[in-house]
């Protein structure tokens, strides 16, 4: 199994998309057509399915989510959410997130045949973790970040990032 642990906000909605097509029956602004071509490119080529880690589950069902990724042109939407941690806090938004996914991971794949990986704005990377020390719990060694909230996912060098971790 391959798995995509997603996040919405600067990954496939960039800060462009923000404010903008909110007219819709979800009341959410549209994703950036340039981040849902590159992530379809990778749904295709890996079959990897998307687990939401996006704030986003807080605020639509599963099937909202799939409408909406539908109503993007996504080639298909996500499976489940990671669950919601009450360490996903304003001062450690890095570290529950990553707890959330290390969760999902522990309940879900256990066997050693899965290959993950964690894309997102908000950087929870391993090495990210050890900087701030204390006040973050752990990164993910599974983790591409997506650091230009204008580009996202289309970002030079982030698919092929992505890939490889899926390979």
């Amino acid at each position: 199994m391959k798995i995509i642990f997603l996040d919405i906000d600067g990954v496939i909605s960039t800060a462009q998309c923000w404010g903008k097509g909110e007219d819709n029956k979800w009341g959410v602004y549209m994703f950036d057509p340039k981040c849902v071509a590159v992530l379809n490119f990778i749904l295709k080529v890996t079959g990897a399915e998307i687990i939401l880690s996006s704030d986003w589950k807080c605020q639509h069902t599963l099937f909202e989510m799939n409408e909406i990724f539908a109503h993007n042109g996504i080639i298909k939407g996500p499976i489940g959410f990671t669950p919601n941690f009450k360490t996903y806090t304003g001062d450690n938004l890095e570290g529950g997130r990553s707890d959330e996914i290390k969760d999902w991971l522990k309940l879900h794949a256990w066997k050693d045949d899965t290959k993950w990986v964690a894309v997102d704005d908000l950087n929870m990377s391993e090495e990210y973790a050890e900087k701030l020390g204390k006040h973050y719990t752990s990164g993910l060694k599974n983790f591409v970040h997506c650091p230009k909230h204008m580009e996202g996912i289309k970002q030079c060098g982030i698919k092929e990032k992505i890939l490889k971790f899926l390979e």
